[in-house]
């Protein structure tokens, strides 16, 4: 199943990558008053954080082909934590609504640290690797 996804060029991968990193951007720095009203659970944005950095980093892990050279786990982890910590300092300095979180933050840490995780165990399996 997952053989699918090691078939895709580079260039795809960068694009979609790209594309993601700009979703989470626009996303984080959209004014609160653009965003839709949607009542959950308190603390749910959390849970937003945790799985929208949880992509980033697996998006990333495939981008950097992270099962080729293990180096690049830290590469991602490095790109994905540091772009969540830039939202977080933008959102400060934009004064748009939005305001900068330390619990932000570590949501977004946990959701690059799952993500690598769960990437590094997917490509664990048997025939789920790269061939």
């Amino acid at each position: 199943m997952l053989s699918f996804f090691w078939k895709i060029s580079q260039t795809i991968r960068n694009l979609l990558f790209v594309l993601y990193a700009t979703c989470v951007l626009i996303l984080s720095l959209l004014p609160p008053s653009d965003l839709p009203k949607v009542s959950l659970f308190p603390e749910a944005d959390k849970v937003i954080h945790f799985l929208m950095y949880f992509l980033f980093s697996g998006i990333g892990c495939w981008t950097l082909k992270t099962e080729l050279n293990k180096r690049n786990y830290y590469l991602n982890a490095f790109i994905a934590v540091g772009w969540g910590i830039l939202m977080e300092i933008l959102q400060l300095t934009m004064h748009a609504g939005r305001s900068f979180s330390m619990f932000d933050i570590l949501a977004n840490m946990v959701g690059v640290a799952c993500g690598i995780l769960t990437y590094s165990f997917l490509i664990s399996l048997p025939q789920s690797s790269p061939e």
